[in-house]
């Protein structure tokens, strides 16, 4: 049975839900599952998990994403990108580069965002997104969101072009609707790539319709071990006998560890043994002992 991860290039015009049932089909691999939406109308990195890949989502789904971005200046949509209908609309042919530039330095850094009514939050046990499509509009709390990168690329007529690198939970499509409202033009999200979500990036991904097309041959090329899916924590090689400690829940010590490659800020590491299959998904604890960053490693997700 195929295992790890893939990262999808996702196509636009579908859901990620929709990606997951294509992989399931054609991979005929019942366990599936995706990190980090993304909606119909944006394409670019989908992270999905097959297997006992879906087991380590939780240590890697609140990482920052990038993405390449188009706003179109000038109209208001209810859902805050081109698929909605529009609410308003000024003439935006006034707004020059270095405006937009200067609009772009409020949302960035720490922010507070408004989640848009069209979207997966959930209020008093409801999605928006579902009393959005019944005509009920809430009131929404401001959640705080941090915007690392703000980067313009380019403008041609109303459309701007940047390059966004967000945390979790940080809206693209509410970030041009604020920015059009800064300019006091309006503003719409009308395209956009998720190029990087976590260390997973655009050039590792697999188109869809290559998956369609070449089926199990085809995502083997591409295909990332459970290990290797996990290439944002420190890396451990044990030892044998270290095994038999992590199935009972035992920590392991520096001296079953043959090689240790660190990152820094990392607090878990992926546990290998010497053939390169994972263990398990330890914490590091202690005290810096004989050159490690660390006293021993207590297991926290068993693979076995």
């Amino acid at each position: 049975m195929i295992e790890g991860f893939l990262i999808v290039d996702k196509p636009e015009g579908i859901t990620s839900a929709d990606v997951v049932r294509v992989v399931k089909r054609v991979l005929r691999v019942k366990k599936v599952g995706y990190i980090g939406t993304l909606d119909p109308i944006a394409t670019g990195v989908l992270p999905v998990g097959m297997g006992r890949a879906t087991r380590l989502f939780p240590f890697l789904e609140k990482q920052d994403k990038t993405y390449d971005a188009v706003m179109t200046l000038g109209v208001e949509t209810d859902t805050q990108d081109k698929t909605g209908a529009h609410l308003a609309a000024a003439d935006p042919s006034a707004v020059t580069e270095e405006m937009v530039k200067e609009a772009m330095t409020a949302f960035t850094g720490d922010i507070m965002q408004v989640p848009p009514m069209y979207s997966a939050k959930k209020i008093d046990g409801e999605r928006l997104y579902g009393l959005a499509r019944r005509g009920i509009t809430v009131e929404r709390e401001a959640n705080p969101a941090r915007v690392s990168e703000m980067r313009f690329i380019s403008k041609d007529g109303p459309n701007v072009r940047f390059i966004t690198t967000v945390s979790t939970g940080c809206y693209v499509r509410t970030l041009c609707h604020d920015i059009g409202n800064k300019l006091g033009v309006y503003g719409h999200l009308s395209a956009l790539i998720r190029v990087k979500a976590g260390h997973f990036t655009i050039e590792e991904s697999i188109p869809l319709a290559k998956i369609e097309e070449g089926g199990v041959d085809a995502a083997n090329e591409k295909l990332l071990s459970l290990s290797n899916g996990l290439g944002n924590l420190s890396r451990a090689v044990v030892i044998a006998h270290a095994e038999d400690r992590i199935r009972n829940g035992m920590p392991i010590g520096v001296s079953d560890i043959v090689k240790y490659d660190d990152i820094p800020g990392a607090p878990f590491v992926r546990v290998e043994n010497k053939t390169g299959d994972l263990i398990c998904v330890g914490i590091k604890r202690g005290l810096p002992l004989a050159g490690f960053p660390f006293t021993n490693i207590q297991p926290k997700k068993v693979m076995f």
